[in-house]
């Protein structure tokens, strides 16, 4: 995964040198598997998932731990 961050209440995660097929198999996982709601954007460099607001509760205390100190402001802790 290239990079992700907080964006207004959600979070984005930057998949831009992955595959459509990669990035939807990555997408329906996230759905189904741990119940967030998330869409694709598509922008000029490549892809990027959205993590609605609603789930960011959700999935935040899964990769809290997985953080460093410093990175932990994209989850916006």
């Amino acid at each position: 995964m290239a990079d992700g961050s907080k964006h207004n209440e959600g979070l984005h995660l930057s998949v831009y040198s992955f595959s459509k097929s990669d990035v939807d198999l990555l997408v329906s996982a996230l759905t189904n598997k741990f119940n967030l709601s998330c869409s694709l954007h598509i922008t000029d460099i490549g892809s990027r998932i959205y993590i609605n607001k609603s789930s960011t509760n959700i999935l935040r205390p899964l990769i809290v731990e997985h953080f460093v100190p410093s990175m932990k402001y994209k989850l916006g802790i």
